[in-house]
């Protein structure tokens, strides 16, 4: 892995522990969890598609 790639791993971790942190005693752990799939799916793509382009 890349220096980059770690860079996109810390964002991340750090932009998903914001999200639990601020909605954790807002909506339902399931909802949460699907949340964050969904956002690691948009993150994945988002970083695949800047990587490429090198």
């Amino acid at each position: 892995m890349g220096q980059r790639n770690f860079l996109w791993l810390g964002v991340v971790i750090g932009f998903s522990a914001l999200v639990v942190w601020l909605l954790q005693d807002k909506i339902p752990f399931w909802l949460l969890s699907i949340l964050l799939l969904s956002l690691g799916a948009v993150l994945g793509n988002l970083q695949r598609r800047f990587t490429r382009d090198k």
